[in-house]
């Protein structure tokens, strides 16, 4: 039987955050807690509330985008971004995207759409309720069109929001072929002279 309630220890397993991000959430009371007052076992939550956080930690663009960076190791240290959310990357990446994803079909089942990017299942099914994605069901599998959703993801929004790996890869990937065009095309323009 499942308890009731978490220690700060059994929290940070289940977020998958380190101590010192932990502590620091309880501390500015990021996630309703009680303080036990004790050296060990300081924080207990209930489990209703650990989950809540960890859905919206899944689910919300851009939750806790404010801590970004801030649990490194390195003092002062930003993360660099893999891509600029600029208008003209959103395009090349969507344009990539829809080359790379060429062979998949135009009507992309939720779960599929989900493991290729590293986003929760739960967060499609919420952009289909909010109608930021339309849906359709047949014979119990949902699907989105595939076209729509590449728009989605590769929006300046998205490209600087996301912060799974899965969607960072596919961003690492687009940036390497994307530099690896570059240089080609400086080398072939050499030769011409």
């Amino acid at each position: 039987m499942k308890k009731d309630f978490m220690s700060g220890s059994e929290l940070r397993q289940y977020l998958h955050i380190s101590t010192r991000k932990m502590k620091y959430l309880m501390d500015h009371d990021y996630i309703p807690h009680e303080n036990t007052g004790h050296a060990t076992h300081k924080y207990r939550v209930s489990r209703e509330e650990a989950e809540i956080f960890k859905y919206r930690m899944e689910t919300e663009d851009g939750f806790l985008a404010e801590l970004a960076g801030k649990f490194s190791n390195r003092s002062g240290h930003q993360p660099r971004r893999i891509l600029e959310p600029t208008a003209e990357n959103s395009k090349a990446f969507r344009l990539w995207l829809e080359k790379e994803w060429a062979e998949l079909p135009d009507a992309l089942p939720t779960q599929t759409a989900a493991s290729l990017t590293g986003f929760a299942p739960q967060r499609i099914h919420k952009l289909i309720k909010e109608k930021t994605l339309h849906g359709i069901t047949v014979r119990a599998v949902q699907y989105i069109a595939k076209n729509e959703f590449i728009s989605y993801i590769t929006s300046p929004k998205q490209i600087a929001s996301v912060q799974n790996e899965a969607y960072k890869s596919l961003m690492k990937i687009f940036e390497e072929n994307k530099s690896h065009k570059t240089e080609k095309y400086r080398i072939t323009k050499r030769k011409e002279r």
